[in-house]
């Protein structure tokens, strides 16, 4: 018995003293970031992180969440600082490395981010996202068989899951293998090797054909007449890693930086998740709520986008933007003669945007000619606004007048490559123009950018038809009703096509 009451006495003092010791090396970590600059949901995020690390202060993960939680509230130094303590905690493992590398490269730090991505796929061989950021610097740089080695590991590594977050169904993301042979298409070209440049693009686009870049630099490499100049902005691949920061995180900056991206590569489940939650941390937020709005328009969700513009003209009265986009929604809902009214009030300001949206209103109102005016001052103002050049291409079509027309439909489609729409107006118009294998070429980019819509079928069947492709054309006709049943010119070329082949369908 007085053996064991002396062991436990033993391991009393022993626990006491250990515990002292944790305590000791949870007060030597460095004292916490100055969080007086942040709004409130932050500094409640990064104070749990903080203390959590310090009652865990041997816990690399403990550290490495208050380094993330850092990150998610924009402080980057103090991210950087926990990040390294969290390595040296777990020198075996890369996850830490990884997103202090995230950090420099964000704030410019090349040389230093250029590192940590090494020490990355030393740890892991096949961490792909490293491997292509490792690319990318070196193509910058101009070395270019590095970056010839480093996009080719990139492209060999497993392939990555997109985050999964609650309320988000779906994700819409290109994979991390078309942009390492979108890397490779670029260092071909830059040896001059045009042919094995554009062959890599025209696999990249058969797999991939929303994927903005390969089509925007595939684009130069062609004078046809559905040539692509200009492009949309470059969209990262998909970064789980960052996405969890991302995720978790209260700040509007980041939260709308990221739903833009989201936006531009069409991922619509994960722009709503980063808006709303934008939202919720920024309710009264005009920025927030103009966003809001975009998120609402862009799945047509018109009546709510509405009510939200309208608690955003509360908060800014007389707001320019908020009148044009209270247009577009009252438009949208059919609302014609409101939408006219508040729009006249928002071109009062110099703006294409304002005009664009009023002609599209007086168009659907019939007044043709008010509707032409309002097309040119908004390609006066701005000769690339894809949809005024898109609209006024349609308007000249239906007056007969091909030729211009097509021009200006050729002239939508080099400002805005990955519309779809666009591309099955200057289908028609080439249709209307009996220049039928241009038709199909810019009909079949409509398709493949947008196989739901069911007008690119519809007019690619018509344009097959002319080509004596009939049951091709049959198999459009069909898919554009299977898309919309109430599609009363597809179901007549179908039905048309049948009784022209003395078979009823």
């Amino acid at each position: 018995m007085a053996v064991a009451a002396i062991a436990i006495v033993i391991a009393a003092a022993w626990w006491g003293a250990e515990e002292l010791a944790r305590r000791a090396r949870g007060a030597s970590l460095p004292p916490l970031a100055d969080l007086s600059a942040l709004p409130e949901p932050a500094r409640d995020l990064v104070g749990e992180a903080d203390r959590t690390a310090r009652a865990n202060p041997d816990s690399a993960n403990a550290i490495g969440e208050l380094a993330e939680a850092y990150h998610a509230s924009l402080l980057s130094e103090a991210a950087i600082d926990a990040y390294t303590r969290a390595e040296s905690l777990a020198p075996a493992s890369w996850q830490w490395t990884y997103l202090r590398g995230l950090v420099l490269e964000e704030h410019g730090r090349q040389p230093d981010a250029r590192a940590a991505f090494l020490r990355v796929v030393q740890k892991n061989p096949v961490h792909g996202l490293a491997w292509f950021k490792l690319a990318e610097m070196a193509f910058k740089d101009g070395a270019l068989d590095e970056a010839e080695q480093a996009y080719q590991r990139a492209g060999q590594a497993p392939p990555g899951t997109p985050l999964a977050v609650p309320g988000v169904l779906s994700r819409r993301v290109v994979p991390l293998t078309a942009y390492a042979q979108f890397g490779l298409a670029r260092i071909a070209m830059e040896r001059g090797r045009n042919a094995q440049s554009v062959s890599t693009l025209d696999a990249i686009l058969a797999a991939h054909p929303t994927f903005g870049p390969a089509r925007t630099l595939r684009g130069r490499t062609t004078t046809s007449d559905e040539g692509h100049s200009t492009g949309r902005a470059y969209v990262p691949p998909s970064d789980p890693a960052l996405e969890a920061i991302v995720a978790r995180s209260t700040m509007r900056d980041l939260l709308l930086k990221h739903a833009a991206l989201a936006a531009r590569g069409g991922d619509r489940d994960w722009r709503e998740y980063l808006v709303r939650r934008a939202a919720r941390f920024n309710p009264n937020d005009p920025n927030v709520l103009i966003e809001m709005a975009a998120m609402l328009q862009a799945t047509n969700r018109s009546t709510e986008a509405l009510e939200v513009l309208r608690q955003h003209e509360r908060l800014v009265p007389g707001d320019h933007h908020t009148l044009v986009e209270q247009g577009r929604c009252l438009a949208d809902l059919g609302r014609l003669e409101e939408a006219e009214a508040v729009l006249r009030r928002a071109v009062r300001v110099r703006d294409a945007a304002a005009e664009y949206n009023l002609g599209t209103v007086l168009d659907r109102q019939g007044r043709s000619e008010e509707a032409r005016e309002r097309y040119e001052r908004a390609l006066a103002i701005d000769p690339f606004h894809s949809r005024a050049l898109n609209n006024f291409g349609i308007w000249l079509d239906r007056r007969g007048q091909s030729n211009a027309a097509i021009a200006m439909l050729q002239r939508s489609v080099q400002a805005d490559p990955d519309n779809a729409e666009m591309y099955s107006n200057l289908g028609s118009a080439l249709i209307g123009a009996r220049r039928i294998p241009e038709a199909l070429r810019a009909l079949d980019t409509a398709v493949a950018l947008a196989p739901e819509a069911p007008d690119a079928h519809n007019n690619r069947g018509i344009a097959l038809v002319l080509s004596g492709r009939r049951a091709e054309a049959a198999g459009e006709f069909e898919t554009a009703l299977r898309l919309n049943p109430g599609h009363p010119n597809a179901k007549r070329n179908l039905e048309g096509l049948g009784a022209s082949r003395g078979q009823p369908r």
